[in-house]
Order: structure tokens, then C-alpha cells, then sequence
């Protein structure tokens, strides 16, 4: 009988200081119980926002005044968007559900709470203010922020996880403590961590993303690049996203909505990458040049085009795919910076609001005309670079691949009826190896030939690449069918994939690859070493390039 005594002091406890005003019309200097509506928060919704008001009594006195406001019912994993100003205070309430987990089990011990958020703002902040978001279990923190656990946005992004832990009596039906997450955010003094006047930074603004969740953290931030620069040419690049597996996910990668990048010029990157380089919501807001969001993949690639726009390519490998964004309508000699976004899921299920951000890349476009860019070929398909711009195609990039591709095919050909002459269907221990096929010396080959007959081109220097004169390139096939426009810098293929068609394909063909040691003029004029090490292409490489030799 004293333990349900007991029970219901503290039941009538917590719905008191529980117990919140509903303020909607509120009046000049009127009292704060003045015989309106009690808001109760055990039948609120998940969500309700509490903001701060300024009221002043007859004396003209100034009172903080918290006060609910309707937040549109924002459920679990939905950010809340609002903004304040010095002097401010947004204040939240969040619903645990103590019913399930997020995979749907019923809780034995605790419930993850995570929570996470951006910066919106697209000019710069106060060096010496940061907007702060506190939280705790009851309601102290709205006058007390010492009562709950700060923390502070961080180049435009927050993230925190705390922990409600579950009641062992299931069978009660008394409010746990841990059955409200309270929230408040508020910009305060870096130093002091004292909250501003409202006479503070007069028309600044901190525009912000808050989200809390039981599943996941709806903004993330991830520290890899994850967006490779495969080439450029003076007015377009190609950009590359890591592999993605193809089996490790619920959902697949050829959703292309997956993944987008926001390309901004390099002054205009310089505000993001102050105080919001890792902020999904900055970075959309932010004055970007172009971007692939909304853009769908096709295989209807546009060498050619002219505009400033992205288009999304899909490469699908054996076990991984790879998303392409080739941006055109690019200024010569001109630096850029390109930001990755990604898509995160929920239940296994992409959502739209929220996100990664990866770190940023940096790229340059190149001063002329020299070398163009050229990507997503029938045949040699591992092509996505620049190639020496032919005199024969100048401005048309279409045509300029079609020639090059020809060289190749051509040059194939004759060894592709060769190897029809080996035994490859015969049985295992009467082929030419046990270990490699057919098909795999067809592969390397055709990585080898198409990179000695299709060069990549550049106009940087480097003891790595190779000169080459417009009029004496690497074969007389680019000296008549292609005609260089200019002279160039060949780099030069890597000596591995010479080292593959040696080790994949018949002894019969008689293939042999120069040596470092006693032919090295040979090989250094024909090949280089993949070198990890550098912050610049070493070698031209095709296929597979986890069996590279590191020189």
C-alpha cells in the first residue's frame, strides 16, 4: 500500500513539472497562467517546439517567456528547421517510444537516441559564438543548461547519441523518467558559454536542421573524399564515387539518386569550407554552380555537350558499382570543388530528408585544347580520360572517340582469331594453365591494347610522363588516323598490365615485357611504374589494380 502511495507522489510529480503552458495568442505583458489551456506532454506529440519570447512588464522590465508553438506534428526521423537570433532559445520535446526498437523487438535494457543537425546558413557566422543544443531527461535544462549534456555544431554539424534506459516493471503503468528527451538550442558565447543578448549581432541569423531518432543519425559526416577525379579537359571532368557493394544494402546502387555533387567555383567554396564543410544542408543552400540532383543516370552519354550541367553514369562490376558525373560547360583554367552527398536509408529505405557528407575534392580544368576528354566507350570501357585532341575531329569529342576506339578494335581483332586456335574448353589439366582461362587473357589484352593504342594526354610536366611531338607519337596508327592538334605529355601506360597478358595468356603467343634491369630505356619509354605514393597519376592503368607493383 506505500509502495502505490508512493508511486502516485511521483506520478503527480511528474505530470506537474510536466505540465507545459500552450501559448498561441499571447498577449503584450499579460501574465503567463492567466486561465488559458494547460498543455499536457504525456498526449503531446512526438515533436513540439517551445521558442523563446521577449515580454516586458509595465516597469519595462524584460521577462523570458517559453511558450509551445505547433510544430506540424514532426514525426520521429523528420528534421525540425528553424532559425533564431541572438537572445533566442528553441525548446523541444521528444516522445521515447518505449514500445520497440528500430527492428522492431521489444527493448530489454536501453533505447539509442540519436541525435544529429546542420547548420543552414550560406554567409559567415560570429567567429566567437556557437549554437549549442543541450538535452536531458527532464525539463531543468529550459532555466538551467548545467542540468543537461551541451554540445555545439561543429563546422555546421552535430551529432550525439543518449540513452533511455527501459523499466524493468513492465506491468506498471506509471510514466518512466526516461519517457521525454527535452531539447533546447541556443546560440551562446564560444568563452563564456554564457547565453547572448538580444542587442548582440544585430540581423545575424542561425539557420539550423535538428533531428532525433531511435534509428539512426539522420545527418552524418563522413571524413574519406569518397569522389575520385579521374580527368579533366579545358571545359569538362569526370568524377568517380568509391565502389559500392552490390550485396550490401537492402536497396541498390543503381537508384541513382543515391548519390549527388554540388560543384562550386573555388572562392564560392571558401565560405563552406570555413565554418560548414560538413553540413548536407549548407552545402545544398549554398551558391553552387551545378549539380546532379535531380538528374537521372542514362546510357545516352553526351560527349559533347555544351552547358553546364552533370550527367550520372552507372558502372556495374562483378561484385561493386561505381556512379560517373561527367560535368561540362566548365571554364578553362579554372579551379573548382566538388562536394559529395549521400542518400541514407531507414528500415532499408532511402530517405529524402538528411544525409552524408563526404569530404571535399578539388579539381582544375586545363588551360587548352590539347587533350580532350573522352569516357564510357563500347569496347575499351576502363577508358576515362584524356586523349590528344585530333586535328581531324577538333570540336567533337563523339567522333574523336569512335576513331580512337577503332584503332583499337582493330588491332584486336587479329588476336582475338589467334586465341580461338588454343584449346580453352578442353579439359582442366590439359589446358595451358590451371589457375588462368581463356577469357582472362582476353581481358588483359584487351586492357593492354587499348592502352598503348588510345595514349592519355596531358599538358603537365612530370620525370614520369613522356613527350611526345605531334608528328611522332607512340604509333603510326595515331600519326595518320588521329593527327594531334598539338604536342602533348604522354602518361605512359603501367608496366602491369604488360605483366598481365605474360601471366594470363598461352606461352605460345611469345609475350615478354622490357625489364628494368636490362632494357630499362626500352621500358621507360614504353611503360612507368604505378607509384601510390605521389599526388599525381604515375602510370595509365587498366582492369584490375589491387596486382599493381608499387616502384
Amino acid at each position: 500500500m506505500l509502495l502505490v502511495q508512493l508511486l502516485l507522489v511521483v506520478f503527480t510529480f511528474l505530470r506537474l513539472s510536466y505540465t507545459w503552458e500552450y501559448n498561441e495568442h499571447i498577449k503584450h505583458g499579460s501574465s503567463l497562467m492567466d486561465g488559458r489551456d494547460i498543455f499536457d506532454p504525456l498526449i503531446m506529440p512526438n515533436y513540439v517546439k517551445r521558442e523563446t519570447n521577449h515580454i516586458y512588464d509595465e516597469e519595462g522590465q524584460m521577462h523570458i517567456q517559453n511558450s509551445i508553438i505547433d510544430s506540424d506534428n514532426i514525426a520521429e526521423w523528420t528534421p525540425i528547421a528553424s532559425n533564431l537570433t541572438a537572445g533566442q532559445k528553441d525548446l523541444y520535446v521528444f516522445t521515447v517510444n518505449t514500445g520497440s526498437t528500430s527492428n522492431g523487438f521489444s527493448p530489454t535494457y536501453e533505447i539509442l537516441i540519436f541525435l544529429s543537425g546542420n547548420l543552414c546558413n550560406v554567409q559567415d557566422l560570429p567567429e566567437d559564438v556557437e549554437l549549442y543544443v543541450t538535452y536531458a531527461f527532464n525539463d531543468t535544462i529550459t532555466e538551467d543548461p548545467s542540468s543537461g549534456i551541451s554540445v555545439s555544431f561543429s563546422y555546421g554539424y552535430l551529432e550525439s547519441l543518449t540513452v533511455s534506459p527501459i523499466q524493468t516493471d513492465t506491468s506498471s503503468n506509471i510514466t518512466s523518467l526516461y519517457s521525454y528527451l527535452y531539447v533546447a538550442v541556443e546560440p551562446r558565447n564560444k568563452t563564456t558559454g554564457q547565453s547572448l543578448s538580444t542587442d548582440d549581432y544585430p540581423g545575424t541569423r542561425w539557420e539550423y536542421h535538428l533531428s532525433i531518432s531511435e534509428n539512426d543519425l539522420v545527418y552524418q559526416w563522413d571524413y574519406r573524399t569518397w569522389l575520385d577525379i579521374l580527368d579533366t579537359d579545358e571545359n569538362s571532368a569526370l568524377l568517380i564515387t568509391g565502389a559500392e557493394s552490390n550485396v550490401a544494402y537492402n536497396f541498390t546502387i543503381h537508384d541513382t539518386s543515391i548519390y549527388d555533387i554540388y560543384v562550386y567555383s573555388y572562392n564560392d567554396s571558401l565560405i563552406i569550407d570555413g565554418q560548414f564543410n560538413r553540413s548536407v544542408c549548407a552545402i545544398k543552400n549554398g551558391n553552387y554552380l551545378v549539380s546532379s540532383n535531380g538528374n537521372v543516370a542514362s546510357s545516352d552519354i553526351q560527349l559533347d555537350k555544351k552547358d553546364l550541367f552533370v550527367q550520372k553514369i552507372v558502372k556495374d562490376g562483378a561484385n561493386s558499382t561505381n556512379e560517373y558525373f561527367y560535368v561540362t560547360g566548365l571554364n578553362h583554367s579554372t579551379s573548382y570543388v566538388a562536394y559529395l552527398t549521400k542518400k541514407i536509408g531507414k528500415s532499408g529505405n532511402l530517405s529524402d530528408v538528411g544525409g552524408i557528407i563526404f569530404e571535399h575534392v578539388s579539381f582544375q580544368t586545363k588551360d587548352d585544347n590539347t587533350c580532350s576528354l573522352i569516357h564510357s566507350l563500347g569496347f575499351c570501357s576502363d577508358v576515362a580520360y584524356s586523349v590528344p585532341t585530333s586535328s581531324l575531329y577538333l570540336g567533337n569529342k563523339t567522333l574523336l572517340a569512335e576513331a580512337y576506339e577503332n584503332i583499337s578494335r582493330s588491332l584486336y581483332a587479329n588476336f582475338s582469331k589467334a586465341l580461338q586456335l588454343i584449346p580453352c574448353d578442353t579439359e582442366s589439366d590439359a589446358r595451358y594453365s590451371p589457375l588462368r582461362t581463356c577469357d582472362d587473357c582476353a581481358e588483359s589484352y584487351r586492357n593492354w591494347i587499348c592502352s598503348v593504342s588510345i595514349p592519355r594526354c596531358t599538358t603537365g610536366t612530370s620525370s614520369y610522363y613522356m613527350f611526345r611531338n605531334k608528328n611522332e607519337n607512340r604509333n603510326s596508327y595515331i600519326d595518320d588516323n588521329i593527327k594531334p592538334l598539338r604536342n602533348y605529355f604522354e602518361i605512359l601506360p603501367c608496366i602491369d598490365m604488360c605483366y598481365a597478358i605474360v601471366r594470363d595468356c598461352p606461352s605460345d603467343f611469345g609475350f615478354s615485357c622490357p625489364d628494368v634491369d636490362t632494357t630499362p630505356d626500352l621500358l621507360f619509354n614504353s611503360y612507368n611504374f604505378y607509384n601510390g605514393n605521389r599526388d599525381f597519376v604515375s602510370c595509365n592503368l587498366m582492369g584490375n589494380d589491387t596486382e599493381t607493383v608499387n616502384f
